[in-house]
């Protein structure tokens, strides 16, 4: 019979944190199991500033953030996730920047500044030397909340946008139906009222000179985006009508430049940039059809299933399995067709991407119109020639630190897609939150440590009392909804029609009722159990389980708890009870069952706030 061996941990403050995993999968850590909670309590104000105060962006997060905190929602190994990011768009459509006008952003700001002098990260009015401006090349989500924090600390950030409008790629790559400019401009205006400066349609190295600007700011952050598309060399590439997708984008909502596509478009690419592309395409005046073909099967697409869903309700056909193997062009060098070529694996023996073809398998699709969605690039022609000694990787991209934010060249700073490459709105956003801590550290020559404060409580208000979880009934059979959308036919009147709607008041409830409250923990005392067994009978869900110690493995601090409690490293003849913290749901349950009250549910409350090394 083969022994079965069960790997285990000694739970600490690490183990804890993590437990909440909503909030340690999100970028910038929003308790999101707080926000929740609130709005299934009715209490929305409070859940709106649970989810504004570490993010400057809630407002936009909440209707366009890919949310990584429902990946890692422990809801989704039961049955689907939370609704996080639906939930953040229902209170700050509410109590967010949105609802301010322009008589009014004064007020917001005032109401930002006193949430987080209270519950913020310790930023607040932190700042040294002030004599010169921060200047920050980039109004996109790294950069504004970059300048956003240095706000807050007390400096004074300028940003230099080249556009004609701030917001980076979330106004000139993300369409209108899916985020409101409206929304998008009142997030900035609340920044602004902060006391952030942006200077737009200024371009760094054309109408200033990036060695002006570091010489006379304080610091320098570069957090230029990805805005160009990669393109791949092919037959038929530079043909009439071969366009790049995050070109076409920003040419569609920049309004600068005049966009005739189609009437047959065909889209190359698999990710939610190509389907921003297609369904983009769909809403333009003459065109009559559009193909999305990428090389990905269906269950590889790295496209959020919604956008495919969405996007073929609006009637964008979509082909697996085949990657573009030449454009043809007529006599005029327009493009007539293109023809692809079946892809029957993407990576190789060593998980390395390596597509493979059938070359006796071609498909060929007419197109007047074919656009590369495949990835982006960046246009950083403004480095040369500045006079300043910034030092550049193989690939072309600024040299940066282990810290991702810090570069070779005291003073001058990357953030966003530039110090790791095209990644999520959140992503951005926390890199700029990052960098405007490295900046207050080099400017005032003091280190920031976040200081730890944790805490178990048998009792919290609303959440925990004498071992019975706050949830609704039958909480674990609520099933996910889906978000309410406009029907097909009227998104695609105007590309400015959005296609999301928010959840009605009791819908929110319910969804967030869903909630299993993963800060709430089973908490053991080994001194008390009698080893009956009867917490690993009541569970619902088979998660605890009563083994001998010779059945469990773990790291060296076991291995010390064995012999501080033992004196030596058991050989069978003790037990242990060990739970699988995924299967958990938080029902309390195994607590009420315990005859010697050896099980408590407690609520793990922590904080983790800056302080300045003295």
């Amino acid at each position: 019979m083969i022994k079965r061996i069960f790997e285990v941990v000694i739970p600490d403050y690490k183990y804890w944190k993590q437990n909440v995993k909503c909030q340690t999968g999100c970028p910038v850590g929003t308790d999101s199991r707080g926000y929740v909670k609130a709005i299934a309590d009715g209490d929305y104000e409070k859940a709106y500033w649970i989810a504004r105060t570490p993010n400057p962006l809630a407002s936009i997060c909440g209707r366009i953030c890919a949310a990584p905190c429902e990946l890692a929602c422990r809801r989704k190994g039961i049955d689907a996730s939370v609704s996080i990011r639906a939930l953040k768009r229902f209170v700050t459509e509410k109590y967010g920047a949105e609802i301010y006008n322009n008589t009014t952003k004064e007020d917001f700001a005032e109401k930002v500044r006193e949430h987080l002098s209270v519950k913020g990260m310790g930023i607040m009015g932190i700042a040294g030397d002030t004599s010169k401006p921060i200047s920050i090349i980039g109004a996109g989500p790294a950069g504004l909340a970059c300048a956003h924090d240095l706000a807050l600390m007390g400096y004074k950030p300028v940003i230099y946008e080249m556009e004609k409008v701030a917001g980076g790629m979330c106004v000139v790559g993300i369409p209108p139906y899916r985020l409101s400019r409206e929304i998008l401009q009142a997030e900035i205006d609340a920044i602004m009222a902060l006391g952030v400066e942006i200077k737009l349609g200024v371009q760094v190295g054309k109408d200033v000179a990036l060695k002006d600007l570091y010489d006379n700011s304080l610091a320098v952050l570069i957090s230029v985006g990805a805005k160009k598309s990669r393109m791949l060399p092919m037959d038929g590439a530079n043909g009439s009508g071969v366009i790049g997708g995050v070109d076409f984008l920003r040419d569609v909502f920049s309004g600068g430049n005049e966009v005739k596509i189609g009437p047959t478009v065909v889209v190359i690419g698999g990710g939610n940039v190509a389907y921003d592309v297609a369904r983009t395409s769909v809403r333009q005046p003459g065109v009559q059809s559009v193909s999305l073909v990428c090389i990905e099967e269906f269950e590889q697409m790295l496209a959020d299933k919604i956008e495919i869903e969405e996007a073929e309700e609006e009637g964008v056909e979509r082909i697996n399995s085949y990657g573009p193997h030449k454009i043809n062009l007529d006599g005029n060098n327009r493009v007539v067709s293109i023809t692809f070529k079946r892809c029957i694996s993407l990576f190789d023996g060593e998980g390395r991407f390596n597509p493979r073809y059938d070359e006796s398998d071609m498909l060929t699709l007419p197109a007047n119109t074919v656009m590369f969605a495949i990835g982006q690039a960046y246009d950083l022609s403004f480095l040369t020639d500045t006079g300043l000694d910034i030092k550049l990787t193989d690939r072309g991209m600024i040299s940066v630190g282990p810290d991702k934010v810090t570069t070779p060249l005291k003073g001058l700073f990357v953030a966003g897609d530039l110090a790791y490459g095209p990644k999520l709105v959140i992503d951005a956003v926390a890199s700029g939150k990052k960098a405007a801590v490295a900046i207050h550290e080099y400017i005032s020559g003091q280190s920031l440590e976040l200081k730890i404060t944790e805490l178990h409580a048998e009792y919290f208000s609303g959440e925990v009392l004498d071992n019975k979880v706050d949830h609704p009934y039958d909480f674990e059979k609520i099933e996910r909804c889906h978000v309410p959308a406009a029907p097909p036919e009227d998104r695609l009147k105007s590309i400015n029609t959005l296609v999301e709607n928010s959840f009605d008041k009791d819908s929110a409830e319910e969804q967030g009722s869903r909630c299993l409250n993963c800060a709430v923990n089973t908490i053991f005392n080994g001194d008390r159990c009698i080893l009956c067994g009867g917490c690993a009978d009541v569970c619902p869900e088979y998660c605890l389980r009563l083994v001998s110690l010779d059945k469990i493995k773990g790291d060296e601090e076991l291995t010390e708890l064995y012999i501080n409690r033992y004196g030596h490293i058991p050989e069978g003849s003790d037990s242990a009870i060990i739970k699988d913290e995924d299967r958990c749901i938080r029902c309390g349950f195994c607590a009420q069952r315990c005859p010697v009250d050896a099980i408590t549910m407690e609520r793990f409350i922590f904080k983790e706030v800056y302080e300045s090394e003295e």
